[in-house]
């Protein structure tokens, strides 16, 4: 999460161009040629450029105010009427609401990707209607109608709708060729993009579009987005198994990323990876440095997560593997209560591999069966589901051993991946 007035930041550089291009006229003499004489020199001038900044930074404010309270009027109509309204009443027809509708679209992704093309839509209608004059011109215009085609492709992918989510953003692309106004949003493009590239295991090419991606923000001095360009490659690597590069990218996001939640999220992951791959001790240590950051937030998806992180150091220290199975049975139901399947599913194997190291079969069937029906109630992934039963049959001829497991763990993972927006 950003702080919401960061997100302001596309438009004001926009104007910037804007006002750079009025300074530019101002100083041209009559016949069009460049004047010696700079507007700076020219007290009117200035004031009359200073006037235009602040005339302009308070309308934008202003609108910026308005824009919860305008998007919530509009989801209150139905889809047609949202259409008819933004077309004829000019409130409804600005940047900082179709920049502020794709804000909520971000938030809304991961729960509900189906609101989430909704509000990516409806920013696009906005978008089309606002003023060029007013918001830095048609190419600043273009950038966020791309933006906003990338976030409902971005949807379509958390849907697993990847031959739509493909469409969208080429059409992204075609329209990014009108803009070129905002670097931000171009790398933002290239942010959600490479995540569709990854779940089709087009893995170079997302990784190309993340360096690209992070170049940008590098030079914008964004260390959060950077920070979530590294996670996202750490994801990549993750997928390809490549627990040295997961562990590498995400050290190097550590201190980038400033948002309490982001920064949670880069130390999760990296307990996770640590304990992988085989540097258990590593992960205990930063799990104990990261109390502070898990117990700023106490919903149930962080709560179970702190509490599989450390059941899952408990395993591989392997001193107590009681305790282990204490923390990671309470993970996986609580993940389960809380609607988070595929995460339940992945901590019910973790649990599932202390059973297998004591040799308890019984368990390894009693969890793998809970887990098939979990996924069978919900109509889960389909992958998922055939690898878990594939835990089942093993169970059932007392067949079960880690390297299964471990295969098994892979196969839901890379599911997972593929309902998660980037980080």
């Amino acid at each position: 999460m950003e702080h919401p007035d960061k997100r302001v930041g596309a438009l004001a550089r926009v104007l910037t161009k804007v006002l750079e291009g009025e300074r530019e006229r101002m100083e041209a003499d009559e016949t069009g040629q460049p004047s010696d004489r700079s507007v700076l020199d020219d007290p009117h001038a200035m004031d009359n450029m200073l006037r235009d900044l602040l005339g302009r930074t308070a309308r934008v404010s202003q609108e910026r105010a308005q824009a919860p309270a305008l998007l919530a009027e509009l989801l209150a109509m139905p889809n047609q009427e949202r259409e008819a309204t933004v077309a004829t009443k000019p409130q409804f027809q600005t940047y900082s609401l179709a920049s502020y509708t794709l804000e909520r679209c971000e938030k809304v992704v991961t729960h509900d990707p189906v609101m989430a093309g909704e509000l990516a839509r409806l920013a696009r209608v906005i978008a089309g209607q606002a003023d060029p004059r007013q918001c830095g011109g048609s190419a600043a215009l273009a950038d966020l109608e791309a933006y906003a085609m990338a976030m409902e492709g971005n949807a379509q992918r958390v849907r697993n709708e990847f031959r739509p989510a493909h469409k969208m953003f080429m059409e992204a692309r075609q329209t990014q060729e009108r803009g070129g106004a905002d670097p931000d949003l171009s790398a933002r493009i290239d942010l959600l993009e490479a995540s569709l590239r990854r779940d089709l295991r087009q893995f170079p090419s997302a990784l190309d579009l993340l360096d690209k991606a992070e170049r940008t923000f590098v030079a914008l001095k964004d260390r959060n987005l950077q920070a979530r360009t590294l996670i996202n490659r750490a994801t990549i690597y993750l997928v390809m198994r490549e627990l040295a590069r997961v562990v590498e990218n995400l050290q190097n996001a550590l201190p980038l990323a400033q948002d309490p939640w982001l920064a949670l999220a880069v130390r999760h992951n990296l307990i996770f990876a640590l304990a992988e791959c085989g540097r258990a001790r590593e992960a205990a240590d930063l799990y104990q440095e990261s109390q502070q950051f898990y117990l700023q937030f106490n919903d149930p998806l962080t709560t179970s997560r702190r509490i599989w992180a450390e059941g899952l150091i408990a395993r591989e220290i392997g001193e107590d593997l009681g305790l282990a199975e204490r923390l990671l049975t309470q993970a996986a139901d609580r993940l389960a209560e809380s609607g988070y399947p595929m995460d339940a599913a992945l901590a019910g194997l973790d649990l599932v591999t202390v059973y297998a190291r004591r040799g308890q079969s019984a368990e390894v069937l009693r969890v793998a069966s809970n887990l098939i029906g979990m996924f069978q109630m919900r109509d889960m992934n389909p992958e998922a589901l055939a690898a878990l039963k594939m835990v089942h049959e093993a169970a059932e001829r007392e067949a079960v051993n880690l390297s299964l497991l471990a295969q098994v763990s892979e196969k839901v993972r890379a599911s997972q991946v593929r309902g998660n927006p980037p980080s």
